[in-house]
């Protein structure tokens, strides 16, 4: 990636890198996750909420990642990102929109992911 692309979307706000993920992962149809060792979802406990990272690119995510050498990163279909989404009945899932280097992130429930990334693949149709 482009380190100025890259500096310009890692400086925005919370909300406008929310908007950006939520575009470019309707638009790509993947969304990419932390994974820790044994192929598990990597959780984050962020202002005492534990979250899953959500990064709409595979730099950011491994810009992130950059010194933790038992993370990797992984690319997941929309389609297969939304059922898991919608496994998780009791909506206790939070998903936290990738860190900037302050680690400012904005925290979202997994509905109203999913309710945002459906209502932005509806203007691809």
């Amino acid at each position: 990636m482009n380190q100025k692309k890259y500096q310009n979307i890692i400086q925005s706000s919370n909300d406008e890198r929310y908007e950006y993920l939520v575009r470019k992962v309707a638009d790509f149809e993947t969304i990419y996750l932390i994974y820790g060792r044994f192929w598990q979802i990597g959780t984050f406990n962020i202002n005492g909420a534990e979250c899953i990272l959500v990064f709409p690119e595979k730099d950011f995510a491994e810009q992130h990642i950059k010194s933790e050498e038992s993370k990797s990163v992984k690319k997941k279909s929309l389609n297969k990102f939304i059922h898991w989404l919608e496994k998780d009945k009791s909506n206790k899932l939070n998903l936290a929109v990738f860190p900037n280097q302050q680690n400012e992130v904005k925290i979202v429930s997994a509905s109203e992911f999913k309710n945002d990334l459906l209502k932005e693949c509806e203007q691809y149709e």
